[in-house]
């Protein structure tokens, strides 16, 4: 663990790349870019990884496409044209393509977010999850992982999608409110954290997220 923590220059350079979103901008602070953003993050990232991978077997490669999300946005089918995130994204998946549950860490401008779990179900991880929480031991046991998981703070229940339990299962039955999801994740939003910024900011981000690895156990097994 000997990552030193990020430079207060990364919130600073996203909070400027936000009102600045275009090309021409960002060439001319790509020195910033690569030291306080892909350099730190491929640092935190080598920190982090074995932390992570005693939760589970996430991979944790420490480079862009890799474990860093690019900072790029895929524009091609959206209205929002803006050619980069405002925000460092990384992913530790149990699956190579990032098809699979795992753990997600968000850097902003002012804000830290921490996931556990899977943002979103392809068609055959739905099927397979809806016939999973209606049973009643495993929609206990999806329970008790959340609970378990706000020990890491107030944390959201995310992946909820659906207004009504889909057809073929019990509204009433055991799990229902389960159904009403399209992905499975334990996640937290918060202010940045000063503990962020120095040697602490991997053994800190690491407590936190095993105190939600319960859900995404969850899920990866369910899935499995």
């Amino acid at each position: 663990m000997g990552f030193p923590g990020f430079s207060r220059e990364l919130p600073k350079f996203l909070a400027r790349l936000a009102r600045n979103n275009n090309r021409d901008w960002f060439e001319r602070n790509r020195a910033t870019y690569e030291e306080h953003y892909v350099q730190a993050a491929r640092e935190f990232v080598s920190a982090i990884g074995p932390e992570l991978q005693k939760l589970a077997p996430v991979h944790a490669e420490p480079r862009v496409n890799g474990a860093i999300m690019r900072i790029n946005r895929d524009v091609r089918f959206s209205k929002d044209k803006r050619p980069y995130k405002d925000g460092l994204h990384l992913i530790f998946s149990e699956g190579q393509a990032r098809g699979g549950p795992g753990f997600y860490v968000r850097i902003g401008a002012s804000e830290l977010a921490l996931a556990a779990g899977l943002f979103g179900f392809d068609a055959e991880q739905l099927a397979t999850y809806r016939r999973a929480v209606v049973e009643p031991k495993r929609a206990k046991s999806l329970r008790a992982a959340f609970a378990k998981a706000a020990r890491a703070g107030d944390i959201e229940i995310g992946g909820r999608h659906y207004k009504r339990v889909p057809r073929g299962f019990d509204a009433d039955g055991p799990g229902a409110e389960w159904l009403l999801h399209r992905g499975l994740w334990a996640g937290i939003n918060e202010p940045l954290p000063d503990a962020l910024f120095g040697p602490g900011a991997v053994r800190s981000i690491a407590a936190r997220l095993k105190c939600m690895a319960p859900v995404e156990r969850w899920v990866a097994e369910t899935l499995s």
